[in-house]
């Protein structure tokens, strides 16, 4: 089995089981693995194809409801961020990428909340209102974003260079 079919398959398996045990709402790793399906994977439909599989692959144990297509939405503009990285792979670049998303998964979601649900009238007070109260949902977001991302980066940084170092010493070793 080629080594991006085990990516995929470990990432489709790991985030699946993540949404089934229990967590704090909205600490999950769908929008890191967006963004991280645009920045490694070259095929369009694995960068876009994958976020969206395992959501509906969970939605269907999980349940459907009116917001699905503000969420996925959020989920695949969120992904978006993965054009920087794919330009410009940094830790840091990791950080802002997952503000960015988080930023837009929090817009895109609570404007379903707002334009969908009745709990907030259609004017602007109500969208405001919609946004202030999810606030205290925000930092989740962003923490599981910012965790999983660049705990991801910084990995994979770590295991580029320890290959990089054991080559270079290998070429030291095999040059006499």
């Amino acid at each position: 089995m080629k080594k991006e079919t085990l990516l995929i398959l470990g990432l489709i398996i790991l985030v699946s089981l993540f949404r089934f045990i229990p967590h704090p709402p909205n600490m999950t790793p769908v929008i890191a693995i967006s963004i991280l399906s645009v920045a490694y994977f070259n095929k369009k439909y694995l960068q876009w194809g994958l976020p969206l599989l395992i959501m509906v692959i969970t939605d269907v144990f999980l349940g459907f409801h009116a917001l699905i297509p503000f969420v996925y939405g959020a989920i695949l503009l969120a992904g978006l961020g993965g054009h920087i990285l794919r330009k410009k792979y940094s830790f840091i670049n990791s950080l802002g990428v997952s503000f960015l998303g988080s930023i837009i998964f929090f817009l895109v979601s609570n404007f379903g909340v707002w334009l969908v649900g009745d709990m907030y009238p259609k004017t602007m007070t109500g969208i405001i209102s919609c946004y202030v109260a999810a606030i205290p949902f925000f930092h989740n977001t962003l923490i599981s974003t910012l965790a999983v991302l660049s705990g991801v980066v910084l990995l994979n940084m770590f295991v580029e260079r320890t290959l990089k170092s054991s080559a270079s010493d290998l070429a030291k070793d095999n040059s006499y």
